[in-house]
């Protein structure tokens, strides 16, 4: 039974990630950590799966043309920074108070959230996209989530279209998953287990699906909207969490 919930968790995730640009990680590591897997088969099982979401969503939102060749600059504005702020996140995990840094990621996707959904926007400028990034990146490294959140919201309040706002999240996360599945690779004993089967094929099988509906949802123009709350739910959960545990 655990097996059948952790497969619908996964499909469900990534249907989700690809659809909106995030909560893949937020569905699914509290899913197997509450199915009884410690952390040191977590991590790694969400960052392969992740890193096979975006890959799998990546190409499929180009295939219907959420991700086109002029997209490909600001994936790469994202990523680079993304990329080189993991390894700052990793190394402030080890070294900084945890209270601080996870009410510092709430209070950040809390305003981001809301100036999503008030329709805020600024104008388009690379220093603010590569900084909005570094705190991507910087969240991921940190604690293995907050990527899509503020890497897509970001982007909207930067004036950029929804659609290629949320396939720019993907394919840009895919190089930040690589470099932290290799830092776990070299820091811990990592080994295979069926879990990461059990996560990865539903959600290769989700990512086909989620770029769809972005489509969809775009086109009603109620996406910023649904982001918005989304960011502004997980923000105040973060530091519920961290201000009640």
């Amino acid at each position: 039974m655990p097996e059948i919930l952790i497969i619908l968790a996964a499909f469900f995730a990534s249907i989700i990630d690809t659809s909106l640009g995030m909560c893949y990680g937020t569905i699914l590591t509290p899913s197997l950590i509450i199915a009884g897997y410690s952390p040191e088969i977590v991590i790694p099982a969400v960052l392969l799966s992740q890193l096979v979401v975006d890959v799998v969503g990546g190409a499929t939102h180009t295939k219907v043309k959420n991700f086109t060749k002029k997209d490909v600059k600001v994936a790469l504005l994202i990523a680079i920074p993304a990329t080189a702020l993991a390894a700052v996140g990793a190394f402030s995990n080890l070294n900084l108070p945890k209270l601080i840094i996870k009410t510092y990621i709430g209070v950040i996707v809390i305003i981001l959230g809301f100036l999503t959904v008030y329709g805020v926007k600024l104008k388009k400028s690379s220093k603010r996209l590569v900084f909005i990034s570094g705190i991507a990146g910087f969240n991921k490294g940190f604690m293995g989530g907050g990527f899509g959140p503020v890497v897509v919201s970001g982007q909207i309040i930067l004036n950029h279209d929804v659609r290629p706002s949320i396939a720019i999240g993907d394919v840009a996360e895919i190089p930040v998953c690589i470099v932290g599945l290799i830092v776990f690779a070299a820091f811990t004993e990592l080994s295979f287990s069926f879990i990461f089967l059990l996560v990865c094929i539903p959600a290769a099988i989700g990512s086909l699906i989620g770029p769809c509906l972005t489509i969809k949802i775009s086109q009603k123009n109620y996406a910023e909207k649904i982001i918005g709350i989304v960011m502004f739910i997980l923000g105040s959960l973060t530091i519920l969490k961290v201000y009640l545990s």
